[in-house]
């Protein structure tokens, strides 16, 4: 769950809880509260993604290791009780990372590629 939902859902939280002549003004003060968080919040994310730009390959690692997870528990996986092993659980996560790391890089080579053949 992102910030924003997370924020979102307590403001809701809040307001639900309180008595309902009070529970507008909660959810005014949750947004005036909440849109300057979200907002620093990303202008610091890109601060650290520009300072260091191995975040992104770290975060495109663990997309590809929940993506290999979800299909290793996938209920259509689980009819064939040999790739049930620990091994092979691994090695589908660690498969997953390495595909969506390679297809970044591929992704990104290929562009830088395109502009230099645009600038020369």
């Amino acid at each position: 769950m992102s910030l924003d939902n997370v924020i979102a859902v307590a403001v809701a939280g809040a307001a639900e809880a309180a008595d309902p002549q009070h529970r507008f003004v909660l959810v005014v003060f949750g947004l005036i509260v909440s849109i300057p968080l979200i907002v620093w919040g990303s202008t610091l994310v890109l601060k650290l993604l520009d300072r260091f730009p191995v975040v992104v390959l770290l975060g495109a690692g663990l997309l590809g290791w929940i993506g290999g997870g979800l299909i290793i528990n996938d209920p259509f996986i689980d009819r064939w009780p040999a790739l049930n092993t620990d091994f092979v659980i691994y090695l589908v996560h660690a498969l997953g990372a390495a595909f969506v790391v390679c297809v970044g890089w591929l992704l990104k080579r290929r562009a830088l590629n395109a502009a230099r053949r645009a600038t020369s």
